[in-house]
This record gives C-alpha cells, sequence and structure tokens, in this order.
C-alpha cells in the first residue's frame, strides 16, 4: 500500500468515526434531554403553576406524540434536504423549546412548547436521524454501530444531575442547562456528513413482495412481515416502559423502601448502557431476529423472578435485566428492518414502526395498573407481562425462520 493510500485510508476512518460521535452526541441530547429531562422536572413544573400532576406530567407526552407523529416524514426530510440540514434545525427546533420552558408564563405556552418545539426537533435530529447517519458511514457493521450511537448515557445522567440544578438553582436554570446542551452540539451538527450512497439491491423478503423505493410506503404497510415486526417491536418497547413505571409500586409493595426501588432503577439505568452495546455484537452474531427473541425472553425471565419472590438481590438482578433488555431492542430492529426492507427506506420503516406501536407503548403500561386495580395485587399483571413477552420471542423466531428461506444466497 503506497503512503498516499494510506493516508487516505486513515482519514476515512477518522470521518466514519467523526460522524458516529455526532450520531451518538445528537441521540443523547434529544431522547435524554427530552425523556429525562423532562420527566424529573414535572414536580417542580407543577409547583411553579399550581397544576395538577397529570397537566404537568402531560409535557413530555406531548412530546413523544409529536415526535412520533413526525416519524413518518423523516425519510422525505432527509432524502430532500439532507442529513446536516435536518439535524441542524432539529437542534434549533429543540433548543428553542426548552428556552420557552424556561420563561414560560403559563403552563399552556410550556406545553405548546413541548408539542410544538420540543417534540418535532427531537423527530428532526435524536430519534430516526442517528441510526440513518451511523449504520450509513459503517454499512459492514449496522448492528455494532446502531448500539453505540443508542447508548443511553444522558437519560441514566440527566436526572441525577438535573435534581441537583433544579433543588439548588431552580427550575429556569435547569432547563437553560438543557438548552445550553443543544447549543454546544450544534457546531457538531453543522460538520454533518450523508453517508455515501449504496448501491440498490433487492431486500431480503419473499419475491411476492419486492420494494421498488418509489412504492415502499405500499409495500411496507402490505407486507405481513411488517405487521409481526410492530407486533413484537410494541410488545418490547411497552414492556419496558412498564418496568420503568411500575418498579417502585412493586417494591414497595415488598415493603421495601422507596430509596431502595430508587437503587433498583439506577441498577436498571446503568445496564441498559451495556445492552445498548451488547445487543449490537449478538446481532451481528445470530442475526437481529434471533436478537429481539432474547431480549423477549430476557424480560420474561426477569418479571417471572419479580412475581416469585421480594428477595434484595433476585430483585436487583431483574430489574437490570429488564434495562439491559429494553437498551437491546432499537438497534436490532433497525437491523431487521434493513434485512428486510433495505438501508434506503430505513428511516420511512422506522417512522412507521412508531407510529404503529403507539398502542403498545401507551397501554401496557396503564394495563399493567388497571389489572392491579382490579386485582389488588400485581399477579395478574406479571402474567400478561411475561405471557405477551413470551409471544413476542415466538414472533421474532418467527421472523427469523421465514427470512432463512425466502433469503437466497449472494
Amino acid at each position: 500500500m503506497s503512503e498516499s493510500e494510506a493516508i487516505g485510508g486513515s482519514a476515512a476512518y477518522r470521518r466514519r468515526g467523526a460522524m458516529l460521535l455526532r450520531a451518538t452526541l445528537a441521540q443523547n441530547v434529544g431522547t435524554g434531554c427530552m425523556f429525562s429531562g423532562l420527566g424529573v422536572s414535572v414536580m417542580a413544573l407543577q409547583g411553579r403553576f399550581g397544576s395538577s400532576l397529570g397537566t404537568a406530567a402531560m409535557g413530555l407526552s406531548l412530546a413523544v406524540l409529536s415526535m412520533t407523529a413526525l416519524g413518518p416524514a423523516i425519510a422525505g426530510l432527509i432524502g430532500r434536504f439532507g442529513l446536516r440540514m435536518v439535524m441542524t434545525s432539529g437542534v434549533v427546533m429543540s433548543l428553542l423549546g426548552y428556552v420557552v420552558l424556561a420563561v414560560a408564563p403559563t403552563m399552556a405556552l410550556a406545553l405548546a412548547a413541548c408539542v410544538l418545539l420540543i417534540g418535532p426537533g427531537g423527530a428532526l435530529f435524536g430519534a430516526l436521524p442517528p441510526a440513518v447517519l451511523a449504520s450509513g458511514w459503517y454499512p459492514g457493521d449496522r448492528g455494532k454501530v446502531m448500539g453505540i450511537a443508542y447508548l443511553p448515557l444522558f437519560v441514566t445522567a440527566i436526572p441525577l444531575v438535573g435534581v441537583e440544578i433544579i433543588r439548588d438553582h431552580g427550575l429556569t436554570a435547569f432547563y437553560l442547562s438543557l438548552a445550553g446542551l443543544h447549543a454546544l452540539l450544534l457546531p457538531l451538527m453543522l460538520g454533518i456528513d450523508d453517508p455515501p450512497k449504496e448501491p440498490r439491491h433487492a431486500p431480503a423478503i419473499a419475491d411476492g413482495q419486492r420494494v421498488r423505493i418509489g412504492s415502499a410506503p405500499v409495500v411496507i404497510l402490505g407486507s405481513a412481515v411488517f405487521w409481526f415486526i410492530v407486533l413484537g417491536d410494541g410488545i418490547l418497547n411497552g414492556t419496558a416502559i412498564a418496568g420503568s413505571a411500575h418498579m417502585l409500586p412493586i417494591v414497595s409493595g415488598y415493603g421495601i423502601s422507596m430509596d431502595t426501588g430508587a437503587l433498583l432503577l439506577s441498577a436498571s439505568g446503568a445496564s441498559s448502557i451495556l445492552g445498548s452495546l451488547l445487543s449490537g455484537y449478538v446481532c451481528d452474531r445470530v442475526g437481529s431476529s434471533v436478537t429481539l427473541a432474547l431480549a423477549a425472553v430476557g424480560f420474561a425471565s426477569a418479571w417471572l423472578v419479580i412475581a416469585l419472590t421480594a428477595w434484595l438481590p433476585a430483585l436487583a438482578m431483574a430489574s437490570a435485566l429488564i434495562g439491559l433488555c429494553g437498551a437491546s431492542v432499537f438497534p436490532p430492529i433497525s437491523a431487521l428492518v434493513v434485512q428486510v426492507f433495505g438501508f434506503e427506506v430505513l428511516p420511512k420503516v422506522l417512522g412507521l414502526l412508531g407510529v404503529m406501536t403507539l398502542p403498545f407503548t401507551f397501554a401496557i403500561s396503564p394495563a399493567a395498573g388497571w389489572l392491579h386495580d382490579w386485582a389488588g395485587s400485581y399477579e395478574p399483571a406479571f402474567a400478561v407481562l411475561i405471557g405477551t413477552c413470551l409471544l413476542a420471542a415466538a414472533t421474532f423466531l418467527g421472523i427469523s425462520r421465514h427470512l432463512s428461506r425466502t433469503t437466497k444466497p449472494a
């Protein structure tokens, strides 16, 4: 190899690493500020405006709804304007949203900032675009790089830091701090380069369902595989949310202190970092569908342990397993979408998945609460959660067998 070729290869390696770093930081700022930032500030927001707790919590729900609703449009925006323009615009929108939150004189204006600025901004730079950026620059290692890009670092760190800022400096300072994170991210977004174009190829689906890029939306929604992915993905995401929402009530019912319950949630958050990394490597070795099936079995095992014992070490293991499996969903789902439909329609399919799985992500957690209220215990909820997770495992194993039969060797 000549010296010029070696220098060119080193420059290309650094360039790919720089794009992966940008994808990772964008994802962490976007989702970390939204989910953890808005979540940890609910009580302070309620106190500022004297509203009900439900109204204060509505900010996060509205942001998630608008972020998800914009998902199917992301592919077209990226195709027309490019990743740099789309992600930079998203950072600016979200930054403005947190500034408005910081100075909003009424709850109505605060909620408007969530639904009109923070949610759409997060969709443009923190949800799907990092997957397109990272996987596009690493076409041979998509599972690994998406595991890295979606490391939930800020989701774990922001609540710990946020509580201190709100207590010592107030809610305005906290929201301005979140805006400051966006301001620091902005110069990096201006340095984004779109991934190199890949040669078009036939996606790995049955012959009768082959996709032409121009007709992708019809074929996606008309594909049975897509709807099985919706079922499995929805169950796994809904189960992860249920774990976060119900862990404290569950351990409190076992007579465990709230402080200890908070430590269990921290263990879940810490293990999610490992899960995001581990899922990418497992995905590249055993396949995306099998990885998702393993995550589903892990969820079922965790809920079984929680249902059977109040022994604290076992509960800690189960909580960590829920965090690990929850972070092990998105990287292999993205890889599975590429395998089935092709990389060209990745953002479009992921956007559609976000919309189609909303009933699961919003219903599973409250349904577990309603079952508890109806029965006076969590036993029926445990049974439903375990059963649905096993259904998700069977679904993804079925998809794996289907793909092994219909995918022709290159």
